[in-house]
């Protein structure tokens, strides 16, 4: 027991005495996460007796052209904590560096490194490709069944603007039946419309992520079925208008309605006069004393009875 205890330290020792200090833990390369999560890139380390009084600081960053192009985050010796952006955290202790990314998207995609930096400029470097994955989404999508008219004989386009990573393929179907299928065209061109193309067309884009599903509805229009609505009669055109012209039924509604309105207006006008003349008498009955209110009273009854006059 002693033996293989004396012989684990040896190895040990060896691996610490004079400039071998390195990794011994990295993460996986490639390290794949979904678009949203969050993502842990952890690097083990051991310094060798050596290299701990030059140790000068650990640094993490973008890599490009063998060394970190983009600093993101660094330690120095003495604990010193210094970050660029505020989606990295620092997980990390004395003998581990540890970074959580939040919420990364494909834009963080992209290749890492981590560095043990000394004073005497000697360097340990190791980098990780670091892959977003994205679900398909298709841009046209919204909550109404998207429409396009065309008419018979022009040329169609289908749109469906896919976004993804990995590029997403897509199909576009109808009733079913695969119309097409392609993995860097989206687009459905229909190159001479039909009226028997009328329907419904669902686009599919997916990838290693998920699905996204969008349905558009085409409405193609024969050219002759219009001519026949916008000209009903091309063969004789002066005979219909003529007898659009002459025929007395044209006229019968806005007459009806003049005369419908006129009857309301002059209702109206002759209830007005009515109210305002009944109101002066109230008005002139009021200002005279009673005796002389009898007296108006039974003139106009008089008046009434003898030409039927309304009081």
């Amino acid at each position: 027991m002693f033996l293989i205890w004396l012989f684990f330290y040896f190895v040990w020792f060896l691996g610490t005495k004079g400039r071998h200090s390195r990794f011994i833990s990295v993460p996986c390369n490639p390290t794949v996460s979904h678009s949203g999560n969050n993502v842990t890139l952890i690097w083990r380390y051991r310094l060798s007796q050596a290299d701990r009084a030059h140790f000068r600081r650990l640094l993490f960053g973008q890599w490009s052209d063998g060394d970190i192009s983009t600093p993101l985050m660094s330690l120095s010796k003495n604990g010193s904590l210094v970050s660029r952006s505020k989606r990295i955290e620092w997980i990390g202790n004395k003998t581990t560096a540890a970074f959580r990314l939040h919420r990364v998207t494909t834009q963080d995609e992209g290749e890492y490194g981590c560095s043990l930096q000394f004073s005497d400029s000697f360097t340990v470097r190791h980098t990780v490709q670091l892959t977003i994955v994205a679900p398909p989404q298709i841009k046209e999508k919204n909550s109404n069944l998207a429409k396009v008219e065309a008419s018979e004989g022009t040329s169609v386009v289908l749109s469906c603007h896919v976004t993804g990573n990995p590029q997403p393929w897509t199909s576009w179907l109808r009733d079913g039946q695969t119309l097409q299928n392609s993995t860097t065209l989206s687009d459905l061109i229909i190159p001479a419309a039909r009226a028997n193309m009328t329907g419904l067309y669902d686009c599919i884009a997916g990838n290693q992520a998920g699905i996204d599903k969008y349905q558009v509805l085409l409405l193609v229009t024969s050219c002759g079925h219009l001519s026949d609505i916008t000209h009903p009669a091309q063969d004789s055109p002066h005979k219909d208008h003529n007898h659009d012209m002459e025929s007395p039924a044209s006229f019968t509604p806005t007459i009806v309605i003049c005369v419908i309105l006129f009857s309301i207006f002059g209702a109206y006008f002759f209830f007005r006069s009515a109210g305002e003349r009944t109101t002066k008498k109230l008005r002139k009955y009021n200002r005279m004393p009673k005796d002389e209110q009898a007296r108006s009273l039974m003139g106009e009854w008089s008046n009434f009875a003898d030409n039927g006059e309304k009081i």
